[in-house]
């Protein structure tokens, strides 16, 4: 069987989730293939260097419309016997088998979190992939659910497949701790939110929480960490990263107090699980997959009360044995997160959309 993968989003520098998981699913799915062909697709010209050399490179480099007009191309004129999309848009008028991941439907969870015009792409193009491709992927049960609710998709079509964790999520060295976070200019004990600066983050609900721990004598600062925050918002209390390398992200997580997690809205929650790879404690939002990530491994809070948010925080910062419970609940969950399970349950689905394609 030949497959034709989109690898487009895997090669963006800056990562957040839907590219961690299309560089992840790559990797994964290459390392056990069989006999299986597998040819990546991607908008650039040289392959990356952590492509396996037994997976086929096409790089197409163009301008604009890549998806829909250059990506269309290759594939009708090469005609795998599947298409994987590792992230929602499927090119249009494609005609060929395909299985499309979906990773949220957020913009009609949250929709005033997106402009206009993120929005109606973001509609346009779930929906059509919600009724052209063979199969469906969905990393959570929440946005499996979410697609039989918004878009009438037979449940049937779709395949829940959790994501894995990065390898290199594990528990830290203290030495290896303190020379990471003293490098990046993070001082004394902190609490940590990795994520991009986005309104359905609700990141400002956390501001408010943490000051309000503050004036009720929590001694520890904030740290945000992920593309889109704003350095000049940085403080003797906040710290902004907008760029953490995933080799220094491991120490990063494993020298916080506890990961907090306030989103109103998550399809799945990488944050959340690498955190407790890490053996750090968590403190998510109650709302989208988080509850079916994180389970008992975490505490989980409403999204819309600071107050409980502020008193979750100083309770882990005051009490060592409640982040030790946490910390060992968050490991044994997150073992159950592997790359090596998703590429085992999307490679059925690639190979069952095949045989009827």
């Amino acid at each position: 069987m030949i497959v034709g993968i989109d690898g487009t989003p895997a090669m963006r520098r800056v990562a957040t989730g839907t590219e961690v998981y299309a560089r992840s699913v790559i990797e994964a799915l290459a390392a056990s293939k069989g006999d299986r062909t597998m040819r990546v697709y991607a908008n650039a010209t040289d392959p990356p260097p952590w492509l396996p050399a037994a997976v086929e490179w096409r790089g197409i480099p163009f301008p604009r419309l890549w998806t829909h007009w250059r990506l269309r191309q290759a594939l009708r004129r090469e005609r795998p016997e599947v298409t994987f999309i590792p992230s929602h848009v499927l090119p249009f008028a494609l005609g060929l088998t395909s299985v499309v991941t979906i990773h949220d439907v957020g913009h009609r969870r949250e929709p005033r979190s997106y402009s206009r015009r993120a929005r109606w792409y973001l509609e346009a193009t779930t929906r059509y992939a919600a009724r052209r491709a063979n199969r469906l992927i969905a990393v959570s049960k929440a946005t499996a659910a979410d697609l039989v609710r918004f878009y009438g998709v037979p449940g049937g079509r779709v395949v829940v497949v959790h994501s894995g964790v990065d390898p290199r999520m594990r528990p830290q060295d203290p030495a290896r701790v303190a020379e990471v976070t003293h490098r990046l200019g993070v001082v004394g004990p902190y609490f940590l939110y990795v994520g991009r600066n986005h309104p359905r983050k609700n990141l400002s609900m956390l501001r408010r929480a943490f000051d309000e721990a503050r004036r009720r004598g929590l001694n520890a600062t904030l740290v945000l960490a992920g593309p889109g925050h704003d350095h000049a918002l940085s403080s003797d209390v906040l710290t902004t990263l907008p760029y953490v390398s995933p080799d220094d992200l491991p120490a990063l997580y494993a020298g916080a107090i506890a990961l907090a997690l306030p989103s109103r809205f998550e399809g799945f929650g990488f944050p959340a699980l690498e955190a407790m790879r890490c053996g750090t404690a968590v403190i998510a939002s109650s709302a989208g997959a988080l509850p079916e990530i994180v389970g008992t491994a975490g505490i989980l809070l409403s999204p819309d009360d600071p107050g409980a948010w502020s008193q979750a925080v100083l309770e882990l910062a005051h009490d060592p044995a409640l982040q030790q419970r946490l910390i060992v609940a968050g490991s044994a969950r997150s073992a159950d997160f592997t790359w090596e399970i998703a590429a085992s349950k999307t490679w059925r689905v690639l190979d069952g959309a095949a045989g009827q394609g």
